[in-house]
Parts: C-alpha cells; structure tokens; sequence
C-alpha cells in the first residue's frame, strides 16, 4: 500500500514548471527538521504537564484534519508540515511518559530503535536488495488492511462484547505481534523510500521536498509508537 502522502508525488512532478528541483538532501534536511519539532514538542508537553488524554485526543484529531489538507492540498505542505510536528509531538507525549514511568530510559530505546531500523532500511533499499514493485505494494497493502481489521475487531470485541485480550499483550504472544507490526511499518518505510526516489528522478519540484519530509514522518511515528510497544512487552516478560 502506497504512503498515502506521497501516492500523487508522480503526478504532482509532471509538467511542473520550476527553476530547481527537489534533491534527496533537501529532503533529509526537512525531514531532520521535522523530527527535532516532534521532539521539542513532546518533550515541551511532557515537562509542562499537558501530557493529558485531552490533549492527546485534540492532538490526534489536529494530525488527521492536517493529513487531509496536505493530502488533497499538497502546495499547503510548506506550512502545515512544522505545524504537524507539533502536534504530532504533542500527541504521542502521553503515550512516551506514561512509557517513561514503567520502563525509565524506554523513550531513548525506542528513539534509537527507530532511527536504526530507518537507517538500515535506507542501506538496504539504496543497495537494491528489496525490489518495491507492484507484488510489494500489493502485499504491504494487504498486510496494513489486515491489521486495520484486526484493530477494529479487537475493539469491537473488547468493548461490546468483553472478550478479554490479555493474552495477546505480554509473553512471546505480543513479542511476536510488536515484531510482525515493525515488519509491515518497515515494509512502508521500503515503499517510501522508493517513491521519494521516482519522484526525485521525475523531477519533482522543490516546493514538494515538504510534501515528502511530511510523508515519512508519519511512517517513523508510528514505528516509534510500535518500537515502544515491543520493549514495554520484552520488559514485561523479564518481569514475570
């Protein structure tokens, strides 16, 4: 399944009209720059104690209107994107302190974790030892519906049936569930990496560096939310 950011990124590079094209380095610096605004926002939020369910829910709900924009709006990416990160900082502030407070040093973990399996996906695609073709895409797409259905049913299970999913939380269970979820996110990191490429080679216009910096950030979240799930999970093994 395509990034839904940069599915247009193609299109949106055709028949474009500028005086200087976008680069992979300008790309990584927007993309840096973004990070560091997660960063400074969650910690800001954290530290000043806004990390609250409130704040968390307006958060998310201020990233999916900003998605939406940026998606069919794709020229408002310059501007939305720090604002994104902002909020994308403040949303995931809870989720890392509360982390924070049962596992102390899993923030720096899963921060680590991230950037190495980012890195080393970046080294990978860029030796050419995964081919993203349509059979990928196909396959990832179909992986990220299945887990899209395994959330909802899961909810709708807990919530209005009370079935209890507790076995799948702790032991090797949720081991293997945190891994297989990291899988299918690294996977779009894959189909990420291999859109920025086209869309660099196409020549897609500099304007639309933000509009790929946008894009990947969304992917490193929720890698990073994963990433924490699955060392609170390893954690909690050793503690049983």
């Amino acid at each position: 399944m395509e990034n839904p950011m940069l599915g247009k990124v193609q299109d949106l590079s055709r028949g474009a009209f500028m005086t200087e094209a976008a680069s992979y380095s300008g790309i990584a610096m927007k993309e840096i720059l973004m990070v560091l605004l997660v960063a400074a926002s969650a910690f800001a939020t954290m530290i000043s104690g806004y990390a609250t369910m409130v704040t968390t829910v307006v958060a998310c709900v201020g990233c999916l209107i900003m998605t939406f924009i940026v998606s069919f709006k794709p020229g408002t990416a310059g501007f939305i994107s720090p604002l994104f990160a902002i909020f994308e900082g403040a949303s995931i502030a809870m989720l890392s302190m509360v982390a924070e407070a049962f596992l102390p040093g899993v923030i720096i973990q899963a921060v680590m974790l991230t950037f190495t399996i980012a890195i080393a996906a970046a080294l990978v695609f860029s030796q050419g030892w995964i081919t993203v073709d349509g059979k990928f895409i196909k396959g990832v797409t179909i992986a990220l519906i299945g887990l899209l259905l395994s959330y909802l049913l899961r909810f709708v299970l807990a919530h209005f049936f009370a079935v209890d999913f507790g076995f799948m939380e702790g032991g090797l269970i949720g081991v293997g569930i945190s891994l297989l979820i990291i899988a299918i996110a690294t996977a779009c990191l894959f189909i990420d990496y291999h859109q920025i490429q086209e869309a660099v080679a196409q020549g897609l216009p500099k304007d639309y560096e933000w509009y790929c910096a946008f894009s990947l950030l969304i992917t490193l979240v929720w890698l990073y939310v994963r990433c924490i799930d699955l060392l609170l999970t390893i954690s909690n093994m050793g503690d049983d």
